[in-house]
């Protein structure tokens, strides 16, 4: 993970390098749809929990139309197995690592900024439980305490408010699209699962514009 912050890190620097920029945190909420795990005896549902994620993110805002940012989310995602009256959770994590473009509806100098959002990256899930032999419905899946790198595509729209010079808020919904995970939430032998997984992920923001043509780093009014 070390090498994924580094690479996020390096990607924000670059974007000084553009006449504008903009890095801000956020914090929200995300939940995911229900992927289905056959087997000879019947079927389960598996996803990842509800729960809070926050994240960083920054880059260029030069043009009218378009902008590009990278961005760092860590979400709370435990994941789930359930089947009839019984369901299991085991406790786990991901984290996002995203480049994404924003193909805006009304130019820079507006207030308010309406937005769609689209890119792609990885999504890194992570299982912080300790497996069981004995874990409820293993006869559909198990929950297991590995790691697995998926590829994500992101679509979402949003919109950008300037509150005060060259502060912003944000409010943004955004659906990570990814394979099924099949190696943290693992499938028992004969079994399958289909569908794809949407982590769907709404968040506030608040951001600081920058104009790197200043000299001394100071913001133009």
């Amino acid at each position: 993970m070390f090498k994924t912050r580094l690479l996020f890190l390096l990607f924000v620097a670059s974007a000084a390098f553009a006449q504008n920029w903009e890095i801000g945190a956020l914090g929200g909420f995300g939940l995911s749809n229900d992927m289905t795990i056959h087997s000879p005896s019947g079927t389960a549902s598996s996803n990842l929990a509800n729960g809070g994620a926050f994240g960083i993110f920054g880059g260029d805002d030069t043009y009218n139309y378009l902008s590009g940012e990278a961005r760092y989310l860590y979400r709370y995602s435990d994941f789930s197995l359930s089947s009839g009256n019984t369901t299991v959770t085991f406790p786990a994590h991901t984290q996002l690592l995203q480049g994404v473009f924003l193909a805006h509806l009304r130019p820079r100098q507006t207030k308010v900024r309406p937005f769609i959002a689209f890119g792609g990256g990885l999504s890194f899930l992570s299982g912080t439980g300790v497996e069981s032999a004995a874990q409820p419905l293993g006869q559909f899946a198990g929950l297991t305490a590995t790691r697995q790198t998926l590829p994500t595509a992101t679509v979402g729209f949003g919109v950008k408010i300037e509150l005060h010079h060259h502060l912003r808020l944000r409010f943004e919904a955004d659906d990570y699209i990814s394979s099924t995970p099949s190696k943290v939430i693992a499938p028992a032998p004969g079994n399958s699962v289909s569908g794809w997984m949407n982590n769907v992920i709404a968040f506030g923001a608040l951001s600081y514009t920058f104009d790197s043509r200043n000299e001394g780093g100071k913001a133009l009014p």
